[in-house]
C-alpha cells in the first residue's frame, strides 16, 4: 500500500515498522518477503489511518482491498518445475460460493525437498476463511523437516496447527467452530510422505491406474468400521458428508503414510469441491490423458463447474 512503514521507509520514525514487513513467520509466503504478500494474516498492520487487528477483525476491509484481491488472483494458479518434478496448482471459487475458502501451497524447503498441500476451510464465513489461512500460513512458515522422521514431524505439525486453530476459535466468538481439512505431501528423494485430516484427498496415478491413497475421515467411515452400516448403505448414507475429524477440532488424529514414487507417477491433491462433484471415472479419464498438468487441471476444474460448481474447487498435482 506504499505506506512508508517498510524498513528504511519515510514513515518509520513516526509510525513504526509494519509487522507485515518484519514478521519472518510468513517469509516466502505467496513468494513475498516476510509477510509482505500476506499482510491480511498479520495483526497490527496500519491501513485506513488506523492500526488493524487480527484477520478476524479486519477481514471485511481486507477482502475489499485491491492488494488482497491482486495477490489472490495471482496465487490462483501456480506452475513450477523443481528438479525433475513438475507442479501445478489451481483454485477456483466455483459457481455458488461467494468467496474461496480453499487454500493450497507449493513450497520448496531449504534442502530442496518440496511441500505441497491443500486445505478446505470449515465453519462458514470468516471462520472457514481464517482457518484455511492459518493452516496455509503455518505450513508456509515451515523450512525444515528432519530426515528419517518425516511422518512423525508432519503428524506433530498437524496436531500443533489443530490446537492453534482450536484455541483461537475458543477465544473469539466470531470464529467458533472453525476448522480445515488438510492433505500435505513432502516430496523428498523420490518418496512422498503424506499427512491427512478430513475429507480432502490424495490420489496416485501409476501406469494408468488411479488409486485413492487417503481415506475420508467421516462419520460414515466410523460407522462402517463399527459395523453400524454396511458397504451397500455407504454410497447413499447421510453420514458420508459428516466429518469426524478436522484441523481445528482440538482432538485431530492425523493419518500419515509414504509412497515410493516411480518415474511418471502423478500425485493429485484435491478438495471435495472437485472429487465430490465429479465421478471417479471422470477424474481418472482426465488424469490419464497425455496432456500436461496445466491442461489436466483446467479440464478437472471445467468438469466440476459443468457438474454444478457447488463448492470451491482446488487441485494440486506433481509429476516427475
Amino acid at each position: 500500500m506504499k505506506c512508508g512503514r517498510h524498513p528504511g521507509g519515510d514513515k518509520v520514525d513516526k509510525l513504526g515498522l509494519c509487522p507485515a514487513a518484519t514478521d519472518p513467520t510468513y517469509d516466502g509466503f505467496n513468494q513475498g518477503d516476510s509477510a509482505g504478500r500476506a499482510c491480511w494474516i498479520v495483526s497490527g498492520t496500519f491501513c485506513d489511518g488506523k492500526i488493524q487487528g487480527s484477520f478476524a477483525d479486519k477481514q471485511d476491509s481486507c477482502k475489499n482491498c485491491a492488494f488482497y484481491k491482486k495477490i489472490h488472483a495471482e496465487e490462483g494458479i501456480t506452475k513450477l518445475t523443481m528438479g525433475n518434478i513438475n507442479f501445478f496448482g489451481i483454485t477456483q471459487v466455483g459457481l455458488v460460493r461467494k468467496s474461496n475458502e480453499d487454500r493450497y501451497l507449493i513450497k520448496e524447503l531449504k534442502d530442496k525437498s518440496v511441500l505441497i498441500a491443500v486445505a478446505d476451510g470449515l465453519g462458514g464465513g470468516v471462520a472457514s476463511d481464517y482457518a484455511a489461512e492459518i493452516l496455509r500460513g503455518k505450513l508456509a512458515g515451515l523450512n525444515h523437516i528432519s530426515r528419517n522422521n518425516e511422518q512423525q514431524e508432519l503428524d506433530q505439525l498437524a496436531r500443533v496447527i489443530d490446537r492453534a486453530i482450536y484455541t483461537e476459535s475458543q477465544e473469539n466468538n466470531d470464529l467458533e467452530g472453525m476448522g480445515s481439512t488438510l492433505v500435505g505431501v513432502l516430496l523428498r528423494d523420490r518418496i512422498a510422505h503424506w499427512v491427512h485430516v478430513g475429507d480432502s484427498r490424495l490420489y496416485l496415478l501409476r501406469n494408468g491406474i488411479l488409486t485413492q491413497v487417503t481415506e475420508d475421515q467421516t462419520l460414515a467411515r466410523f460407522l462402517l468400521e463399527e459395523g453400524e452400516i454396511n458397504t451397500e448403505q455407504l454410497p447413499t448414507h447421510y453420514s458420508r458428508h459428516v466429518m469426524d475429524q478436522c484441523v481445528g477440532c482440538g482432538y485431530a488424529e492425523p493419518e500419515t503414510g509414504c509412497l515410493n514414487l516411480l518415474a511418471g507417477d502423478l500425485l493429485a491433491l484435491s478438495t471435495d469441491g472437485l472429487h465430490g462433484q465429479i465421478p471417479e471415472n471422470t477424474l481418472h479419464s482426465i488424469l490419464n490423458t497425455d496432456n500436461n498438468l496445466e491442461i489436466k487441471a483446467n479440464a478437472l476444474v471445467k468438469a466440476a463447474l459443468d457438474a454444478g460448481g457447488e463448492d470451491n474447487i482446488t487441485v494440486v498435482m506433481a509429476q516427475g
